[in-house]
């Protein structure tokens, strides 16, 4: 069969399946479809897997970050550091509390935020670090949490990865979990923030639904329903196989492609490889677009580093990896076939530039 008769390989794809739907239609037919008894269950469940006392579920990624941040006071003159190199939604959560954004540069062989670059940016107005577990790799919160500031983990890439022997969100503060579509475990759109803090869970509790309140302070309406939720219950027992399923991809890989010219993702224990970044030591955008052409979807990891977002300058680091990274499909759903052929196709680019 020719590349132009097999089908394209997307770069993600979410993991459901017939369990998935049974749940959301038991919920349908329970007529009750918001935020609920679902929703309840869920936190519950999540607080149990990460190893926290509170969690309370939202509608978004997004919306878990922004709901911390403003349940922890952050507000207009205060400053939030943040890595550069990771997707937008972070420097909009800051935007919405009035804080400013102080983007970070990032380690290089981790692509995680470096913590020598973000100590350098504290100042009195710093209220707190967001640190991501970029593309499922663990950073190491105790870096971050020595800073003397409150420290949000952004999990939305990294639910089920450990580091040393407890699960990321469990270490600052307050983590915010996302729960988009293509995320490690998916309600279609939906967050969640976990925290040790009852009195910061409830405050997120109160900052997440406006209605029966009975003061006029801005609030929000960011409930997840309890259809997202039943999804959500199976996909997080079904969680540790995606994670199993997503290793033994990033093992096939590692053989695969260890002493071709390229860097390869740290082989970390605690690692859960949401995404597998290579770096390809040239310009990217050319490897995307052959990968396309062959049947193959691959993208840059991050669409467009913070910094140049903000017209900033001293982001060498950021810079590099913005440049020369490239993630390769890697989800449960793949099929032995299909990493076969992503095998084949990113080898051929990697041995040939000038093509496969």
């Amino acid at each position: 069969m020719t590349i132009e008769n097999l089908p394209f390989i997307p770069h993600s794809r979410p993991t459901l399946g017939e369990e998935e739907a049974r749940a959301a239609a038991a919920v349908v037919a329970s007529g009750h479809v918001a935020e609920g008894p679902a929703v309840d269950a869920f936190e519950r469940e999540l607080c149990t897997f990460v190893g926290v006392p509170h969690a309370a579920a939202v509608s978004s990624g997004t919306a878990a970050l922004h709901v911390a941040l403003a349940a922890m006071g952050v507000g207009p003159g205060d400053e939030v550091i943040i890595p550069s190199f990771v997707c937008s939604a972070l420097l909009n959560a800051v935007a919405y509390t009035g804080a400013v954004p102080v983007p970070a540069d990032i380690d290089a062989a981790t692509l995680n935020m470096d913590p020598q670059d973000a100590e350098r940016r504290l100042l009195r107005r710093t209220r707190a670090v967001i640190l991501p577990h970029m593309f499922g790799l663990p950073a190491d919160p105790d870096r971050f949490t020595g800073l003397g500031v409150p420290v949000i983990e952004d999990c939305a890439q990294s639910i089920g990865a450990v580091h040393g022997s407890r699960p990321v969100g469990s270490f600052g503060q307050a983590a915010a979990f996302s729960f988009y579509a293509t995320k490690v475990i998916t309600t279609g759109e939906g967050g969640m923030v976990a925290t040790p803090s009852r009195e910061l869970a409830a405050r997120v509790r109160d900052l997440k639904a406006y209605d029966r309140r009975d003061d006029p302070a801005t609030r929000f309406n960011f409930k997840l329903t309890d259809i997202q939720a039943a999804v959500g219950r199976v996909q997080l027992g079904r969680l540790k196989t995606f994670v199993g399923r997503r290793r033994a991809i990033a093992r096939s890989y590692r053989s695969a492609f260890q002493g071709l010219p390229v860097r390869l993702p740290p082989d970390d224990a605690g690692h859960i490889y949401f995404r597998y970044v290579l770096d390809i030591g040239t310009e990217c955008a050319d490897f995307i677009r052959r990968a396309a052409d062959a049947g193959i979807g691959c993208d840059r990891p991050v669409y467009t580093p913070l910094h140049r977002l903000l017209e900033l300058d001293g982001f060498p680091r950021t810079e590099r990896a913005w440049h020369q990274c490239v993630s390769i499909p890697i989800y449960p759903s793949l099929t032995d076939a299909e990493i076969e052929r992503i095998i084949s196709v990113v080898s051929g680019l990697l041995k040939s530039p000038a093509g496969i």
